[in-house]
């Protein structure tokens, strides 16, 4: 019994605490929708509109929710104005006083013939739409939107896209369809090498040489950037590029390694690098002389040995038939018969042809012993020589 007393106090103690507090959000509602009325007169609509929208949350009433109707029809917020419009309609729809019931239907058709419906699409579908300033929610699709005649600016935005902004004319009772496709914002990178002139790839394809004037442009996902230089080793790196944002990458190339000549003493063998001889042996090892260059150096100069031996014969000869020349030509002197001359020709011409065969001889003798010479001089000594001198590629090496 004292359960259910207690329950009673309780529940008529709460009641009393509604009332008040109704009360009390009603005289508020009250003096803000007299300071409504006093900014309409102004032609204060902005600050109206404030005044009324927090009277109608605190306690709507059909006077409230037809003024703030109004105060958005003057801000030409038509979309507002007729969503307040059917609100009074549904809460108040048999308690309508009737002035306000033709009224707030003239207002509804004055609106309706004023008003452009506009229809917006995005892509993404998630992208926030933006009219004159004001958010008016996300795609993929809004609409149809009610907007007053006229220039407005329209703006779809997504974090990782490019928003995009654009002035639309509305004509009163037409209808219009704006469709926004946002482009996928792309990444910055700046790509700094410890060298210049290194050609710089991203997936293969090459896109300039450092140092880059700017910072790459990529578009957000996995990419594969490389590095190529002469006398260097390639150098390659994998990087995930976010859209919108920017990152920096150092790459240090490496110089590739490069052989350093070697002295090498006793049997040491030098590192495996081409080397260019002055001599005709290798290092470590005998060439059998060649055949052919010892038959030519052989014969050459068996043959310029004959030769000599030819010219000298036919230069004694020469010296003998000039003795004969000379007595014929003395004998001719003595007397000048026919004879005497035919046969002191006869004598001059023999030591000519003598001298010729001789001269001829001597010049074959000297070509033979010329080219038995190179030839013994090419052909490889069988010997291994004991000091060489070597020119390597990297400079003038001595081996013992």
């Amino acid at each position: 019994m004292k359960r259910q007393v207690c329950a009673f106090c309780v529940a008529v103690l709460l009641t009393g605490v509604s009332w008040s507090a109704v009360a009390g959000d009603k005289e508020e509602a009250k003096q803000l929708f007299d300071a409504g009325l006093r900014l309409m007169r102004l032609d204060d609509f902005a600050g109206a509109s404030a005044n009324f929208e927090r009277s109608v949350a605190l306690y709507p009433t059909q006077n409230s929710l037809f003024n703030l109707a109004n105060c958005y029809k003057a801000l030409q917020r038509y979309g507002e104005a007729i969503a307040t419009v059917e609100r009074l309609k549904r809460d108040f729809a048999d308690k309508l006083k009737p002035e306000i019931k033709e009224a707030i239907e003239r207002q509804q058709q004055e609106i309706q013939s004023l008003v452009a419906r506009l229809i917006l699409q995005t892509v993404p579908a998630d992208a926030t739409i933006t009219i004159d300033g004001k958010p008016v929610g996300k795609g993929p699709a809004l609409g149809p939107l009610l907007l007053g005649p006229g220039e407005h600016e329209i703006e779809a935005a997504r974090s990782g896209y490019r928003s995009q902004r654009r002035s639309v004319k509305l004509v009163s009772g037409a209808g219009r369809t704006e469709k926004f496709v946002l482009e996928v914002e792309a990444g910055q990178v700046v790509v700094r090498a410890n060298i210049a002139g290194a050609a710089v790839f991203v997936d293969g394809r090459q896109a300039g040489t450092t140092p880059l004037s700017e910072a790459l442009s990529l578009s957000p996902g996995k990419h594969v950037l490389s590095l190529r230089a002469a006398d260097h080793e390639d150098a390659e790196r994998a990087l995930e590029v976010q859209p919108g944002t920017r990152q920096d990458l150092d790459v240090v190339l490496t110089a590739k390694l490069t052989p350093t000549p070697v002295i090498m003493m006793g049997g040491a063998s030098a590192s495996a690098e081409p080397e260019i001889s002055l001599s005709a042996t290798e290092s470590g090892q005998r060439k059998p002389k060649s055949r052919a260059l010892r038959v030519v150096t052989w014969s050459a100069l068996g043959g310029a040995v004959a030769a000599g031996i030819v010219a000298g014969t036919f230069w004694l000869v020469s010296r003998s038939q000039y003795h004969d020349f000379e007595t014929a030509r003395q004998t001719y002197n003595d007397s000048h018969t026919q004879a005497n001359h035919d046969s002191a020709a006869n004598a001059a011409n023999k030591v000519q042809q003598s001298g010729w065969i001789a001269i001829g001889c001597g010049i074959g003798a000297g070509a033979l012993a010329v080219t038995a010479l190179v030839a013994f001089l090419v052909n490889p000594s069988a010997e291994e020589s004991k000091t060489r001198v070597s020119l390597s590629a990297f400079g003038l090496g001595v081996k013992f």
